[in-house]
């Protein structure tokens, strides 16, 4: 468990970024085979320029199109998201009141990470 700079950092010198799911699909398959811990984990997605709850303003480190993202994975933001305040969100393993419903965070909160790597 780390703040989210420290797991993208620890992302980074694997060649990697945290996880971004493209579907609905693929977070399943990383829920059930990849996170181990009933808890937290930081996602891909982050920041927003003003207080948002609108998945499609949101950045992905991976720069892909969250408006793409949006349609099939279909997640929504429990809180708004900024630039300043709170540009970081959550996920929680196995409880299906926050699996589509992502939490606002600072950053500086102690949760997992799963780190995704490009193939090829």
């Amino acid at each position: 468990m780390q703040g989210r700079m420290e797991g993208e950092e620890f992302c980074n010198q694997n060649q990697a970024h945290i996880f971004i799911p493209n579907d609905r699909e693929e977070y399943l398959w990383v829920e059930q085979n990849v996170m181990t811990h009933n808890g937290w984990y930081w996602m891909g997605f982050f920041c927003a320029r003003s207080g948002t709850r609108d998945f499609n303003q949101i950045y992905a480190n991976t720069r892909e199109d969250t408006r793409v993202i949006h349609k099939k994975l279909r997640a929504e933001l429990a809180h708004p998201i900024d630039e300043h305040n709170t540009p970081c969100m959550t996920t929680h393993r196995n409880n299906n009141s926050w699996r589509w419903r992502y939490h606002h965070r600072h950053g500086h909160e102690s949760h997992c990470v799963v780190c995704e790597a490009p193939m090829g």
